[in-house]
């Protein structure tokens, strides 16, 4: 399976940033399609397969044909774009709503509305997913974290967000993520992600809540996420 390739210059980040572009094989420019967004693109593409697993479900029509903008992420810059306390991440935050979408849109034929955009991410990258949905929901209208990085301070700051749009959200945890190491110390994700859960149902969010016996891990993510394309497409 070939992936188009898009090259953009952003002018938010001060980089230029190369974008796989994952198009269904019926691709058409005169039918509009949906597009997901997803954070640790490389890894998506490497250890989650989500190429060939969107390929398996379009041929299989288990869900409508979709593109999927796969976004890299130098590892050592990954704190600072995906934290909301990092140095970039206000500035990846805008080159997603503005610079991305707006040369995908112009590029490829998409729906071009939020609801049909979707950013998905594991740990960090659902982190980023979930704050960039809160900051632009009239532009991203579905987001799905896998094993979101949350601790109280972030999901304080989710607590005091007004939203006035519908959202739709799918969090997943694994029963085991009881103490994930990172750079903050060791966090326990069920805890702060059944929180987020419960602050989340307060706000104009449609919210599915999933659970997995599993721990921190891409072996548990990828086994997920035909799971998850059913909930959020299907």
């Amino acid at each position: 399976m070939a992936l188009d390739e898009l090259i953009l210059t952003s002018k938010h980040l001060g980089t230029e940033e190369r974008l796989p572009v994952y198009l269904p094989e019926r691709y058409s420019p005169l039918y509009s399609y949906p597009v997901l967004y997803v954070q640790d693109g490389e890894d998506y593409l490497s250890m989650g397969r989500l190429a060939t697993l969107l390929e398996e479900m379009h041929r299989e029509k288990e869900i409508p044909d979709l593109i999927a903008v796969f976004l890299p992420v130098d590892k050592a810059r990954r704190y600072d774009r995906y934290h909301p306390d990092g140095a970039e991440h206000q500035a990846y935050r805008r080159f997603l709503a503005e610079e991305v979408v707006g040369a995908i849109d112009g590029r490829y034929s998409t729906h071009p509305l939020g609801t049909a955009r979707t950013l998905i991410g594991e740990s960090l990258g659902g982190v980023v997913s979930l704050f960039t949905a809160l900051s632009y929901p009239h532009t991203f209208g579905q987001v799905a974290s896998q094993s979101a990085a949350m601790d109280a301070s972030l999901n304080e700051r989710v607590r005091e967000t007004s939203l006035n749009v519908p959202l739709h959200v799918y969090l997943e945890v694994g029963t085991d993520e009881t103490a994930v190491p990172t750079q903050r110390g060791s966090l326990n994700l069920v805890q702060s992600n059944e929180v987020l859960r419960d602050i989340l149902q307060t706000k104009t969010v449609t919210l599915a809540y999933e659970t997995f016996a599993g721990d921190h891990a891409w072996g548990f993510w990828q086994a997920n996420l035909r799971r998850i394309l059913l909930a959020l497409f299907g």
